[in-house]
C-alpha cells in the first residue's frame, strides 16, 4: 500500500477544488489519480437502480457484496461493467450520495477497495477521510480548505457552465450544510489529517495549488 508505492493525500470540504487539483497534480508527477467520490456515487447510483431502501443494514450489505466497481485508464469509472461516468453526476445521486456515503457499511467496503486499487501504482488521491482513515500513514499529505463564499461561488459557476438554474445562494446552502453534515458525521468526519500541510485555496488558480503540492513532494523526495 502507501508503504510500497507512493500516495499524495488530498482532503478538504466540498468546493475546495481537491479533484481538479489532484488530477492536475497527478499530470505533473506522473502519477495515477484516483477519484473516490466518483466511486461513492457509484455505489449509490447503484442503490438506486436496485431500489435499495438505505436504511436497511442487512440490503446495504447485500448489495455491496454484488456491486462492481473500476476504472479504465483514461479514468472513467464502471459500474457492473458498465460506464457511469455521466450517469453519476445526475441531480437524483448527488441529491443521496451524503446519505449513502456516511452508511458505515458503504465506507469500509469503499476503503477496502481504494487501498487495494491504490496498491497498483503511485496515485494521488482525493476526498474527505482520505489522509485520515484511507491512508493515515501516507507520506505526503495535504488538507484543502477555502472560504463558503468561495467555494459557492466556483460550484455555482460550475453548475451554470453545465445549463444548470440553480440560484447562488441555493449552492451556497447546499455546501454550507454538506460542510456541517461531513463535519459531523459518526462515521469517517472531515478533519485535517495529522501532518497534512493545510493550503487555503481562496486566493489561488488552480494551477498555483497543483504547482504548490508538486514543489512539497519533490522537495521531499529529494530530501
Amino acid at each position: 500500500m502507501s508503504d510500497i508505492h507512493e500516495i499524495i493525500t488530498l482532503d478538504g470540504p466540498s468546493g475546495a477544488g481537491k479533484s481538479t487539483i489532484a488530477k492536475l497534480t497527478a499530470k505533473k508527477l506522473s502519477f495515477k489519480y484516483l477519484d473516490t467520490g466518483a466511486m461513492y456515487r457509484a455505489v449509490t447510483l447503484y442503490m438506486i437502480k436496485h431500489n435499495i431502501n438505505t436504511d436497511n443494514n442487512d440490503e446495504v450489505i447485500s448489495a455491496l457484496n454484488n456491486l462492481n466497481i473500476s476504472f479504465d485508464n483514461a479514468g472513467r469509472i464502471y459500474l457492473d461493467n458498465e460506464d457511469v461516468t455521466e450517469e453519476i453526476r445526475s441531480s437524483e445521486v448527488v441529491n443521496l450520495v451524503s446519505k449513502v456515503s456516511s452508511i458505515s457499511a458503504v465506507r469500509q467496503n469503499m476503503v477496502s477497495l481504494q487501498r487495494k486499487i491504490a496498491e497498483g501504482g503511485n496515485y494521488v488521491v482525493d476526498g474527505r477521510d482520505i489522509g485520515s482513515i484511507v491512508f493515515p500513514n501516507a507520506k505526503y499529505k495535504f488538507y484543502m480548505d477555502a472560504s463558503l463564499d468561495e467555494r459557492a461561488r466556483r460550484r455555482y459557476n460550475e453548475e451554470l457552465s453545465k445549463g444548470k438554474t440553480l440560484t447562488y445562494e441555493e449552492v451556497r446552502e447546499s455546501i454550507r450544510k454538506r460542510d456541517e453534515f461531513d463535519s459531523n458525521r459518526k462515521d469517517s468526519p472531515l478533519v485535517v489529517p495529522n501532518n497534512a500541510y493545510i493550503i487555503d485555496t481562496t486566493s489561488m488558480t488552480i494551477d498555483e495549488v497543483a504547482e504548490k503540492i508538486t514543489n512539497v513532494v519533490l522537495n521531499k523526495q529529494s530530501n
